[in-house]
């Protein structure tokens, strides 16, 4: 009698197993198959971002190669060209590339529309954004105006690691503009700052001593 009863029961708990499973066992495969896709999705992702890089890369290189025969115009463009493509980590350096190409090929002005571009890129580092600024002011000194120097050399914090640089800039272009004396103000205080480079505030001290001296 008691196997009897043993045997009922475990019929019994088989079937209730067996419902529960018929019941349950949609829901736990698609989970399982969630799962399983996830990882392969990410393995996939992965794959397609090694990929990616790989051929931004290659675009990058042959970019580079281009520059490196003389053909700045060229290279400009194919830069350009791996920026828009999305290229991950490279797209920053290929704006900067496509700048310093057009610098290269004599178009001052393309390569401040580019430099404008990367600093008014509010996705970009705001190191390279400042540095943008420093190059399209230092490259378009013949072409920008006061104004417009001091607009974009102004946008450069002061914690900034491009700030001496700037203030150096910014006082040259003072210079050009025919301001002397606001020349030789900022100058005088470029040389005077602990925290410049000596480099930097030896500079700033020569072109003082051929202005006249420092502002008393």
């Amino acid at each position: 009698m008691a196997n009897f009863i043993e045997e009922v029961d475990e019929e019994v708990r088989r079937d209730r197993a067996e419902r529960l499973w018929k019941r349950w066992s949609p829901v736990i495969i698609g989970i399982v198959i969630l799962l399983l896709a996830g990882v392969a999705g990410h393995q996939v992702w992965k794959g397609w971002q090694a990929d990616k890089a790989a051929a931004a890369g290659a675009r990058f290189s042959a970019a580079l190669g281009l520059a490196q025969a003389g053909k700045p115009a060229e290279a400009a463009t194919a830069f350009a060209d791996l920026a828009r493509a999305d290229a991950g980590g490279y797209a920053a350096l290929a704006r900067f590339q496509q700048a310093a190409n057009l610098v290269e090929a004599k178009d001052a002005a393309g390569a401040i529309a580019v430099y404008d571009a990367i600093a008014g890129d509010a996705g970009t580092n705001p190191r390279f954004r400042d540095l943008a600024r420093y190059l399209a002011v230092f490259h378009g000194l013949d072409q920008l105006t006061a104004e417009q120097t001091r607009q974009r050399l102004s946008a450069i914090g002061t914690d900034s690691p491009w700030s001496a640089n700037a203030r150096e800039l910014a006082a040259v272009a003072e210079l050009k503009a025919g301001n002397t004396e606001a020349a030789r103000r900022q100058l005088t205080a470029l040389a005077d700052d602990p925290l410049v480079p000596t480099g930097l505030r030896g500079r700033a001290a020569e072109l003082l001593a051929a202005l006249g001296g420092p502002v008393q």
